[in-house]
């Protein structure tokens, strides 16, 4: 059986939950882009010159018509935070890469000479880089790997507090999370029904219902006789 390529959202995704993207699969809603990232990629492809706030506001009221007071307060705080750091110039934006190795595709934020960023409206953590950041930018640092037949760096730019954190040279560790969430999508692609992964953010997925209508149903014995 041959498998579409799997994003690299897919990938993230399913390591968060492989049910919520078996779900999000099956459901297929039309993909709703948040106001904060379309005013961080906005910033993003003026990174490394002047942030001028009414200029990157009239493009984004171009690209988001809908936008209004709250994403303009927001854009503003987001150029202020930014206007604290150095940051480099990209060679080019949007970049689609693929891996064929992998079965994989995305599209990288931002690309330099040797390495490249990944753009996220969020707020950096107190240290570090977030999990799913991490994978992100392991499966970009493989496809353009493989396209240029170099190595290459990654970088998360957390544009709500003007913060870039550095990756390096993705780890051992790093890669076997990549092949564990690889895997696991590329079941899902094959039509198998996962378990779900139970935690804190159980509540605030957007699948919680849907979830819990896959768990097995009870006995009949165990509807008569037992509580619970």
């Amino acid at each position: 059986m041959t498998l579409p390529q799997i994003t690299v959202s897919e990938l993230v995704r399913c390591s968060r939950c492989p049910l919520q993207l078996y779900l999000a699969r099956s459901d297929s809603p039309e993909f709703i882009e948040p106001h904060s990232y379309s005013i961080a990629k906005q910033i993003a492809a003026h990174l490394g010159g002047p942030l001028i706030l009414e200029e990157i506001w009239d493009e984004l009221t171009t690209v988001r018509p809908d936008a209004g007071d709250a994403e303009y307060q927001l854009l503003a705080s987001m150029i202020e935070a930014c206007d604290k750091t150095d940051w480099q110039t990209a060679v080019r934006t949007d970049v689609i890469v693929s891996s064929e190795k992998y079965g994989i595709t995305g599209r990288v934020d931002r690309l330099f000479d040797d390495s490249f960023a990944v753009v996220k409206s969020s707020e950096a953590p107190p240290s570090g880089i977030y999990a799913s950041d991490r994978l992100r930018v392991t499966a970009y640092a493989l496809c353009l790997e493989e396209e240029y037949k170099r190595s290459f760096t990654g970088t998360v730019e957390y544009l709500g507090s003007g913060t870039i954190r550095r990756l390096g040279p993705t780890t051992p560790s790093d890669r076997r999370a990549f092949l564990a969430a690889l895997r696991a999508a590329e079941n899902i692609f094959r039509g198998e029904i996962p378990k779900p992964l139970r935690g804190s953010r159980c509540l605030s997925c957007e699948y919680h219902e849907r979830c819990k209508e896959t768990e097995h149903p009870r006995s009949l014995f165990d509807k008569l006789y037992r509580r619970g």
